[in-house]
């Protein structure tokens, strides 16, 4: 087949979405599928073509450059000249507008990944969400197929766009275990009483991940817990304001955004891994942890509920409400003590089992425009 992935960013860029396609991409070139990334870039100045890990990336300069909802002209001219020569569009989420410049052709089937929030995460974000309902409604009725992240996704999804019930599915995000052994190769486990107890934190940094939360009670815990927030985003300045008036910048490290490489050594050097975020599609960075071996403290969202669920009985997780500090704080010390797991034991699935499903998919809006109802067609974990 030959696939075109339509998504807001792309590597280098780093982000939950942008981390999802790319380990896609990567297993569908190895299916042999002909892949093709296709992407707006506030780098570019003209159209650019490049590759990652093998894989064709075009890249579109901005016309509209705004954070929020950024738009490409080009992209949009591209896809109405090219689009017949892909076998099949594959959109990536609600919250950019290349789905919908996917949507304006008519003449190729178009599925679409929502990673749906059901709102922006700020007064005038949740203000544009509602502005750009009917656009949404366009990208889900033009959709032949329709791909949530979670079953809690699926369900908040639905509530606005009860129609494309028949046409939604559920795969989940997988994991890699490889990433994490190749990672442990580098730089070794964390061992040795003199080292100081890590505690990790990873995300965009915006005021609905609640790091404030994971910051009140760092200051809390006894003095050799140190934390690590890797991510970056409009919420660091305030951020590292709150960590100096709660006199935590000799325990805390904000070490920005992070390739691949880094963030895995991050995770296999870690003691414990917390996630305070009231809003995700999946909980990727969860997912992630558990698979590294880390005890984890995350929010008890539906998403990580769900993602306990994938990971099986010997995950070592504390699902808790990150606004109460008292059962944060508890939960904190307790994970802090536990040894870590070997790496993959938690049952997640693999990003292999996820493209299988994914070109299951595909190949049935391309045959014939199959409807796929609420049964996910993932297969069960292997190759972790």
């Amino acid at each position: 087949m030959r696939i075109g992935m339509l998504v807001n960013a792309y590597h280098p860029h780093v982000g939950g979405v942008e981390t999802h396609v790319r380990r896609l991409c990567i297993e569908l070139v190895d299916c042999g599928d002909d892949v093709e990334v296709l992407t707006q870039d506030h780098g570019a100045s003209v159209p650019l073509l490049d590759e990652v890990d093998g894989i064709r990336v075009r890249r579109f300069p901005l016309t509209i450059p705004w954070r929020n909802y950024r738009v490409s002209l080009p992209l949009w001219r591209w896809l109405s000249r090219h689009a017949p020569e892909y076998d099949v569009l594959h959109a990536h989420s609600y919250h950019a507008t290349p789905a919908l410049a996917g949507a304006t052709t008519s003449r190729v089937p178009l599925v679409f990944t929502t990673h749906y929030h059901g709102t922006g995460h700020s007064p005038l974000r949740a203000l544009l969400h509602h502005v750009y309902r009917p656009a949404g409604r366009r990208i889900m009725d033009r959709c032949s197929g329709v791909i949530c992240v979670s079953h809690a996704e699926r369900r908040l999804l639905l509530q606005h766009f009860p129609d494309a019930a028949d046409r939604t599915v559920v795969i989940p995000n997988g994991v890699d275990a490889a990433r994490f052994h190749a990672a442990l190769g580098r730089v070794g486990p964390a061992t040795g009483s003199e080292q100081r107890r890590t505690l990790l934190a990873v995300g965009r940094l915006e005021a609905y991940k609640r790091i404030d939360c994971i910051l009140a009670a760092v200051r809390r815990l006894p003095e050799d817990v140190q934390l690590i927030i890797a991510g970056a985003g409009p919420d660091d300045r305030r951020l590292a304001a709150l960590a100096d008036r709660l006199d935590l910048r000799h325990r805390v490290s904000f070490v920005g955004q992070l390739d691949d490489r880094a963030l895995d050594e991050r995770f296999v050097m870690a003691h414990a891994f917390v996630t305070a975020s009231a809003h995700e599609s999946f909980g990727m960075t969860v997912a992630d942890a558990l698979t590294a071996g880390l005890p984890v403290v995350a929010s008890a969202i539906p998403a990580h509920q769900e993602v306990v669920g994938l990971a099986g009985p010997s995950a070592q997780i504390r699902l808790v409400d990150p606004t109460r500090q008292d059962m944060l704080i508890n939960a904190l010390m307790d994970v802090l003590q536990r040894p870590r797991l070997p790496i993959g034991q938690a049952a997640l699935p693999s990003w292999k089992c996820v493209a299988a499903a994914s070109r299951r998919l595909y190949q049935g809006v391309i045959a014939d425009g199959l409807r796929f109802g609420q049964t996910s067609p993932l297969p069960p974990a292997q190759g972790r």
